[in-house]
């Protein structure tokens, strides 16, 4: 049986936040609910990578293997054919779709975020980000989080953390509504906007 790294618990994010906000700089809390997302990214990457490249990344030793004859097979010592990978991830929001370059990047800079406003910063912008529909330049909008004029879909978030998608995007709403979240305002923006307006209005109605 394949395990994935399992989804962030929305209590550890939300004590991150509200202490943030009073002045509490908890670094050991910014690397326990950073390096849980990393983990989640890792679980993400490697199972986008497993169905749309065949090539997937070894939940044990981390290195790459190819689909061969129908198997995953890996000098490690791990195991799967295609129908048991495929049955792993099914139903547990795993697979990247749009969004992988938000993933990818966050594994890439959160190793490397030395303060503790570094690893912050990454946090928010990755459990702020969106799926996006249309073909687009990422560094063109992701960085200061402007989606103008780009198609988006349901947020990054649903990927990561507990809850079903109404409940995550009401949990980023709330997070978004914390005394002192300077993304307030672009956050609720971009989320009326999402799947057309229709996310936000199914999942609050």
């Amino acid at each position: 049986m394949i395990k994935w790294n399992k989804k962030v618990p929305q209590r550890l994010i939300a004590r991150l936040y509200n202490q943030s906000v009073t002045g509490i700089n908890d670094d050991d809390l910014a690397d326990e609910v950073g390096w849980a997302l990393y983990c989640r990214c890792q679980s993400i990457i490697s199972v986008t990578s497993g169905f749309e490249k065949k090539r997937l990344i070894c939940p044990k030793c981390e290195e790459e293997v190819p689909l061969v004859d129908g198997m995953f097979s890996c000098p490690c010592g791990f195991v799967a054919s295609w129908e048991e990978f495929r049955a792993s991830y099914k139903e547990k929001q795993l697979y990247a779709a749009n969004a992988l370059p938000i993933f990818v990047d966050f594994v890439k800079k959160f190793p490397v975020a030395k303060s503790y406003g570094e690893k912050l910063m990454a946090i928010d912008m990755l459990i702020h980000s969106f799926h996006v529909n249309a073909a687009y330049e990422r560094n063109s909008f992701t960085n200061d989080r402007d989606y103008s004029g780009v198609e988006v879909n349901r947020p990054t978030g649903a990927n990561l953390i507990e809850g079903k998608l109404s409940e995550v995007i009401l949990f980023l709403d709330a997070l978004s509504s914390v005394e002192g979240y300077s993304g307030k305002k672009q956050w609720q923006r971009v989320i009326k906007r999402a799947n057309g307006g229709t996310v936000l209005t199914k999942n609050t109605g």
